[in-house]
């Protein structure tokens, strides 16, 4: 087993409304609303029947801290960078003043209850994404005053996908101050990407992921993004990363005969502005062309997850599965386990 340190780059905590809400100034904090949209009400954890999610329900931002400072030791994790479970879908509140301060408070927790209990935990924030300017501010707030590494996007209720120039005042900040943006895969209003005829629970967590990370992937890849904001930071998160080579060669065909018209800021291959940029792909041990993609894309642009505590998490498998897989080089799971993250979040 290689025995390189471990940062973890995609954990969660699950938050909870009432926490938040002790962060939100008035007249929000009189609203008995919830914090952000619902979705289908689907049996996420199956009656219950996974353990660690089951555990973790209902913890205190406190508990959350001392289980994973417990797994950590354990598992000689040094650092985890922590996505939310429900905040992310701050974004889909139409209200933008209410969507604002919800923001607002839910990084605040963030900072207050999970990153002040530790120096090894650090939690990314989210953003209030229908105002790019309101955007900007916050995550300049969040960074510079709360200590913020990063923000949680998620593919799903936004208003353009992302790269559109739209957003542009939040990746400039993003790119200044130096902190990650965070691509997570949903399954959240996923009707969004045509799931409405879809029967089960597992058939809308398969296919929702994926498309949601793609539709946005190729929105920021055909639009330049990389070349626009050369030094942003982008990590796309918990989809795995073996879809890249095939989808990759798709987008360098439509490149090769569409691209002078259609994509102009492209002077070379998707493949290869994906290869030079500041863009980043968690990873699953289990796939099986795990060995391909990395040689295909570089060892440079892939991070370890151990999606701990959600539902579907593999861990410790995922990660003893890592350090004992036999066709990878001891340098290539060192940049993933290890040195690709620090280099990211700036560790």
């Amino acid at each position: 087993m290689a025995s390189f340190p471990v940062i973890d780059t995609d954990g969660h905590v699950l938050e909870r409304q009432s926490d938040i809400r002790k962060y939100l100034g008035e007249p929000f904090v009189k609203r008995p609303t919830g914090l952000w949209p619902g979705d289908q009400p689907w049996d996420n954890d199956m009656m219950d029947s996974f353990e660690m999610a089951h555990d973790w329900k209902g913890l205190s931002a406190a508990e959350q801290v001392d289980h994973w400072h417990k797994i950590m030791d354990e598992y000689g994790i040094e650092k985890v960078i922590c996505f939310p479970t429900g905040s992310g879908n701050i974004a889909k509140n139409q209200e933008l003043p209410f969507q604002i301060a919800v923001a607002r408070a839910s990084n605040t927790q963030f900072a207050k209850e999970y990153n002040a209990r530790s120096d090894r935990l650090s939690c990314v924030g989210c953003l209030p994404m229908r105002s790019p300017k309101a955007a900007a501010e916050e995550l300049h707030r969040a960074a510079t005053e709360l200590g913020l590494k990063g923000f949680e996007i998620l593919p799903t209720g936004l208003p353009l996908a992302l790269g559109d120039s739209f957003y542009d005042p939040i990746y400039a900040e993003a790119e200044r101050l130096g902190v990650v943006l965070g691509i997570h895969g949903t399954r959240n209003t996923s009707r969004e990407l045509g799931t409405t005829g879809l029967a089960t629970f597992a058939e809308v967590h398969s296919y929702a992921f994926p498309v949601g990370i793609l539709l946005q992937f190729t929105s920021m890849v055909c639009q330049g993004l990389p070349i626009r904001f050369p030094k942003l930071k982008l990590a796309f998160l918990e989809i795995g990363a073996t879809w890249l080579p095939y989808y990759l060669d798709r987008l360098d065909e439509h490149w090769e005969k569409r691209g002078e018209f259609e994509m102009p800021l492209l002077k070379k291959k998707p493949s290869e502005m994906v290869r030079d940029a500041k863009m980043y792909f968690s990873v699953e041990p289990g796939e099986s062309q795990l060995t391909a993609t990395i040689d295909y894309v570089g060892a440079d642009h892939f991070l370890y997850a151990s999606d701990i505590p959600h539902w579907d998490n593999e861990f410790p498998h995922n990660l003893h599965d890592l350090q004992n897989h036999k066709q990878l080089s001891n340098e290539t799971k060192e940049k993933i386990l290890y040195k690709n993250a620090k280099e990211l979040f700036a560790l």
